[in-house]
């Protein structure tokens, strides 16, 4: 295998491939035996845990009675009855679905779209998107424009110098922010780079209501209306980016939620099947869909994926959302969030390296190394986050890190116990120390302890 984001031979842990053999709840198994708690959710995706056997056996019957069609020409009932029921349950204002195979493929529906309509509005130089600091959006060549900077990525090599996204650098001003003000920026921080770049150029604003990959960083509530109200002013389309803080994760079934905010597009994948079928949507509001529908010209929308809409995707995205629904999960999610967030901040306060763990719900970012020291024999303090991160897995955690490479993201499946977030506070305390005693370690650290370098 050549793993995502990694080069051809090596392998993402130093130790060799760790291939999981299976799974059931928070808990993963790997070939030779181990048991890890899967603290990222299968990247954000897991929400009702591994091993339903519900989602199963939905998917066999639906590839029994109905495996594929043509989804260009055709629909199935169960992607009808999803676009309704995703309708039902999203912020009021959407009125059209549009499905892909995955969270980047639906922001690149997005992209089209955006750019179309102001082409039919007659104003076809708003080719200008923004992103806040930090964004991560997906890796196909237009969503890499809607890239922060994102530390992992390479778009200086695959987009060169011709492209129409733009960055609202960090860090954000307005009150409310707390640290991960640094990581992001706010409505001030868009506002001023639309003024830049003349709104005029601008086509739309690319957000993620929570921030997920900078950092989890987490706006006031008011930071989403004042965006809002920014693009009203200056005709600029708002795309959210739901692909990870949608279906429950964040304590409602959609993050925008707690803003009281309804997008011109929303964006969403991941926990929409909790990652047993791969499965995307882009949901437009009732205003752009009946612009698009005005027009009597060029307002076909020239995109489609040949497994966007796949009949056992969404036979299974229906059955994954009555689960939600049904155990109410968004309420267990914020219950289950306070409870970790708390923990945290109170057993490992006493960690020189650590800051705070902030989030919402069940995604919470652990933020360590707030001024960037140099550690050790490591050659910067994200280096020393990653040799974390395999000590956590070696310790029985499953976890990443994220924008800046500091913060490690924390976003276990939504039915998570509290004696299993105390497993994984434990954890999380081990591996600090653990790393504190490398720090401390003459032969790797030299003479300055930790404490003198943070």
């Amino acid at each position: 295998m050549w793993q995502p984001f990694n080069s051809p031979t090596d392998q993402v842990d130093p130790d060799g491939l760790c291939v999981i053999d299976r799974g059931e709840g928070v808990w993963l198994t790997d070939v030779n035996g181990r048991r890890f708690l899967d603290g990222i959710g299968a990247l954000e995706a897991m929400a009702v845990g591994h091993g339903r056997t519900r989602l199963v056996e939905v998917a066999s019957r639906q590839m029994k009675k109905l495996a594929f069609l043509d989804v260009f020409r055709y629909a199935s009932e169960p992607a009808v009855e999803l676009a309704e029921k995703l309708i039902e349950i999203a912020p009021n204002g959407y009125s059209k679905v549009a499905f892909a195979p995955g969270g980047s493929d639906a922001n690149e529906f997005a992209l089209k779209a955006i750019f179309q309509y102001h082409y039919l509005n007659g104003q076809p130089d708003r080719r200008r998107v923004i992103c806040r600091y930090g964004a991560y959006h997906g890796t196909t060549f237009a969503t890499g424009n809607m890239d922060g900077h994102y530390f992992g990525t390479r778009n200086d090599i695959y987009l060169g110098d011709e492209r129409f996204g733009a960055v609202a650098e960090a860090p954000a001003t307005g009150d409310g922010w707390g640290h991960s003000a640094r990581f992001s920026a706010g409505a001030a921080e868009f506002e001023a780079t639309i003024e830049n770049l003349g709104p005029e150029n601008v086509a739309a604003i690319v957000i993620d209501a929570v921030g997920t990959a900078s950092g989890v960083s987490c706006p006031p509530l008011d930071d989403l209306k004042k965006i809002r109200a920014l693009c009203n002013r200056h005709g600029i389309l708002l795309l959210i980016d739901e692909v990870i803080t949608g279906f429950a994760r964040t304590g409602r079934m959609f993050a925008s939620q707690y803003y009281g905010v309804c997008g011109d597009l929303m964006t969403m994948s991941k926990a929409l099947t909790s990652g047993y079928q791969p499965l995307a949507a882009c949901l437009v509001s009732k205003g752009i869909a009946d612009f698009f529908e005005s027009k009597s010209k060029d307002n076909l929308l020239a995109h489609g994926h040949t497994y966007g809409g796949h009949p056992v995707s969404c036979a299974v995205a229906l059955e994954n959302i009555a689960i939600l629904e049904e155990e109410n999960l968004a309420a267990r999610a914020a219950e289950m969030g306070v409870y970790l967030r708390a923990q945290m901040n109170e057993r490992l306060a006493r960690h020189p390296v650590y800051l705070e763990t902030r989030g919402v719900g069940l995604i919470c970012g652990v933020d360590l190394f707030p001024k960037a020291s140099l550690m050790g024999s490591f050659a910067s303090a994200a280096e020393a986050c990653r040799w974390l991160r395999v000590k956590l897995r070696d310790l029985g955690l499953v976890t990443l890190t994220i924008h800046p490479g500091t913060v490690f993201l924390l976003a276990p499946p939504l039915v998570i116990k509290m004696d299993e977030i105390d497993f994984l506070v434990d954890v999380f305390d081990e591996g600090l120390e653990a790393l504190e005693k490398v720090f401390a370690s003459a032969d790797l650290a030299g003479p300055s302890p930790v404490k003198k370098t943070l």
